[in-house]
């Protein structure tokens, strides 16, 4: 009897987990017909936050891993939109140390991101500014885009110095929009066991490291200052030119040697190189390679040049965050200076400080915003001025701190663990006329007006600084962002004149600038709102390529790529 009773159990135990598995499948069914539908990326137009297909690439110097795109839209070259084999294709360069020519032949391809869209949301909803939207290309309806949207209806839109201006004042982010759209420059947990590799933080006072963490000690001294600077310290390459005094005398015989002996070469050292005779300056076109200064060195004959080229390598290292994507590798695109930075930090406090400083330039204009550990409050102020601008109370003192300090469209914030620690400080912007003035760092190479426009924003950015004051500390964690740089694309609309956008339709771009087709590029600019077809809120079922060896065979499978799954905000 009891042997009967435990199968009537399991066959109603099986027909229950049937219905079950039925019910699961009716309403997938039901929520991908009706409400949910899935999604393939295909190119980087959204990169990095959203991938087409490309190449996962782990640097070989620092190990920070990244993508490369290899397919993209009608912004760039067709050979390599069609995702044929490209020179892009076989090398890339690290977006975190700058190591370059790194061989991704063998890599293989990924998939581009699949993303689970929820179709009704804009039924009850208008879209947000900067909030991410699935649509129906204008121009081929047939085709599905994933873009950004930063022009509403009826608004005034003009694209200016990489920030978007709506009706006359420019458009600024939110935290969540900030950490959502940020592009990492530097970040400490990477750093290369190489001694040519130099750390992009300048350390002053009692700093040590020691396997890529940052320790301080105030010696017991409770006024000790303790100053991390940031500086884009870059390995290779470059576009920016810099440049060193050096009078005509000092400059020859070598200088006129120099040029004899690498005329001929088609690929010349001396085209990074130029001679100023009436300014009198040496200039360098990027990153000055190890083997040319050796060269330089070893054959002056005079003791000022030999210093003029020791000391114009080791400035060209020193360059101006520019808008270059790590993702790109396919494509030349011109790079272009970036002033919107925020800096990502975890202390670890082993010994409480007195005083911790974070530095934030905007513009031309110094913020100090300092958090005092004996007085538990934060004030925000400027540089040479007594007035307090924020105010606000520090809450508990644990192991650790986390901060966030950013200047992102000339918005002043700052988050401690996680909240904003005040009222974001708006600061003035510019005018929303069209730019007259180019932020090309690569605009006329080897030229008096390119070294001066580097110098000034190498020096500009070198002011985003973190101080600690006395107590002990030790930082493992340290990151330096930029913001999305917005450019000119085909230069259709709002980037040479205020678009005004049609009522019921949006002005829609990509994050990756340079090789997105969006708005700007577009002959009918908008996208009306009858073809907004959801708003992505993850990426889902991702995969990498993998390979499996079944006896002496061995087969390419698709693997599971569980790190990619996230939500998108």
């Amino acid at each position: 009897m009891a042997v009967a009773t435990d199968k009537a159990k399991d066959q109603m135990g099986f027909r229950s987990m049937a219905e079950l598995t039925i019910c699961f499948v009716i309403t997938v069914s039901v929520l991908r017909g009706f409400f949910l539908e899935g999604y393939l990326v295909s190119t980087g137009s959204m990169a990095p936050m959203l991938l087409g297909f490309h190449k996962r690439v782990e640097c070989p110097s620092c190990q920070y891993a990244f993508a490369c795109g290899v397919r993209f839209d009608q912004s760039v070259d067709g050979s390599v939109a069609a995702g044929r084999s490209s020179v892009g294709e076989a090398y890339a360069s690290c977006p975190n140390c700058g190591q370059i020519d790194i061989d991704i032949v063998p890599v293989p391809r990924n998939h581009g991101d699949q993303l689970l869209v929820h179709k009704n949301v804009f039924d009850f909803r208008r879209p947000r500014r900067w909030e991410p939207v699935v649509f129906c290309n204008p121009e081929s309806p047939s085709e599905a885009y994933v873009k950004r949207v930063v022009g509403l209806p009826g608004e005034q839109l003009l694209v200016m110095d990489g920030d978007v201006f709506i009706n006359g004042r420019i458009a600024r982010k939110d935290l969540p929009t900030q950490r959502n759209m940020r592009i990492l420059i530097a970040d400490l947990r990477h750093v290369p066991d190489d001694p040519a590799w130099e750390l992009p933080w300048r350390l002053d006072g009692n700093w040590n490291v020691h396997a890529g963490t940052l320790y301080c000690s105030g010696n017991g001294m409770p006024a000790t200052e303790n100053v991390l600077s940031f500086r884009h310290w870059r390995w290779f390459g470059g576009n920016h030119t810099v440049e060193t005094p050096l009078s005509k005398k000092d400059a020859y015989p070598d200088w006129t040697d120099f040029l004899h002996r690498f005329q001929g070469i088609p690929v010349s050292w001396a085209r990074r190189l130029d001679f100023d005779e009436d300014a009198q300056v040496l200039r360098c076109h990027g990153v000055m390679p190890d083997e040319m200064q050796r060269d330089l060195m070893t054959s002056a004959t005079n003791d000022i040049f030999r210093r003029a080229i020791y000391r114009l390598a080791a400035l060209s290292h020193l360059a101006p965050v520019t808008d270059h994507y790590g993702y790109n590798a396919a494509v030349t695109s011109s790079e272009n200076a970036v002033a919107d930075m925020m800096l990502r930090t975890t202390i670890s406090i082993d010994s409480p400080p007195s005083q911790i400083t974070i530095s934030i330039p905007v513009g031309g204009q110094l913020y100090l915003v300092r958090l005092n550990m004996e007085t538990r409050r934060i004030e925000l102020t400027a540089e040479g001025s007594d007035e307090v601008l924020r105010t606000a109370s520090l809450g508990p003192l644990g192991s650790q701190l986390e901060i966030e300090a950013s200047n992102f469209d000339r918005r002043l914030m700052v988050a401690i663990d996680g909240e904003k620690a005040f009222r974001p400080l708006d600061l003035p912007a510019p005018e929303a006329i069209p730019a007259t003035k180019s932020t090309l760092v690569s605009q006329v190479p080897l030229s008096g007006e390119a070294a001066e426009v580097a110098a000034e924003v190498v020096q500009r950015q070198q002011r985003f600084r973190l101080s600690i004051t006395g107590g002990r500390v030790h930082i493992g964690d340290l990151q330096m962002f930029r913001d999305v740089y917005y450019t000119q694309g085909r230069g259709r609309h709002a980037v040479k004149a205020t678009c005004e956008i049609a009522a019921d339709s949006y002005f829609v771009q990509g994050d990756n600038s340079p090789v997105s087709y969006d708005s700007r590029s577009w002959e009918k600019p908008f996208v009306p709102h009858r073809l907004l077809v959801g708003k992505p809120f993850v990426v889902h079922l991702p995969s990498r390529p993998g390979r499996l060896r079944l006896g002496n065979r061995e087969i390419s499978i698709r693997i599971p790529d569980f790190q990619r799954i996230r939500y998108i905000q």
